[in-house]
């Protein structure tokens, strides 16, 4: 969590099943509410896949015995369970591309997680490249980028 918050990019690879993409974005997000900055905190999860994305989003909403839609939601093409007070919504590549054409500056959204950078393909190449210019020209509010991914070169991904 401190590389997280100090920095702005870091690499997080853990074996599979250790739980990084469940419970990394919630120890971001408890450790900015512990912080009193729950309320600035709004984090996006890209994940590879459309399922994949409404699964992990419907796991993590289990776990923190909430309605999908509440503090945890998701957003799919053609398909979106998000509400005001969701802090930790869980998308797919193309629909985080999307938002960035709209809104290059992500406001509101301090973290973006990018999960399984491993599975690379031209989108989320580029997806990385937009969100590492954004992390280092917006200091105010600061804004934080993570990949993740299980097997992960962490070399490959530091520059």
């Amino acid at each position: 969590l401190e590389c997280i918050e100090q920095g702005r990019a870091a690499v997080v690879s853990g074996a599979t099943g250790c739980g990084k993409t469940t419970q990394v974005p919630q120890f971001v997000f408890e450790s900015a509410v512990r912080a009193g900055a729950g309320g600035e905190c709004s984090i996006i999860i890209t994940q590879p896949r459309r399922l994949s994305a409404i699964a992990v989003a419907e796991r993590v909403a289990a776990e923190r015995c909430e309605r999908i839609g509440d503090t945890v939601g998701y957003a799919i093409r053609l398909e979106s369970k998000q509400s005001a007070s969701t802090r930790l919504l869980f998308c797919t590549t193309g629909i985080l591309l999307r938002r960035l054409q709209s809104d290059p500056d992500l406001r509101g959204v301090s973290h973006v997680i990018v999960d399984e950078v491993h599975e690379r393909d031209l989108l989320s190449d580029f997806l990385l490249v937009i969100l590492r210019r954004l992390a280092a020209r917006r200091v105010n509010p600061p804004f934080r980028l993570v990949a993740m991914s299980a097997t992960v070169n962490a070399e490959l991904f530091q520059s």
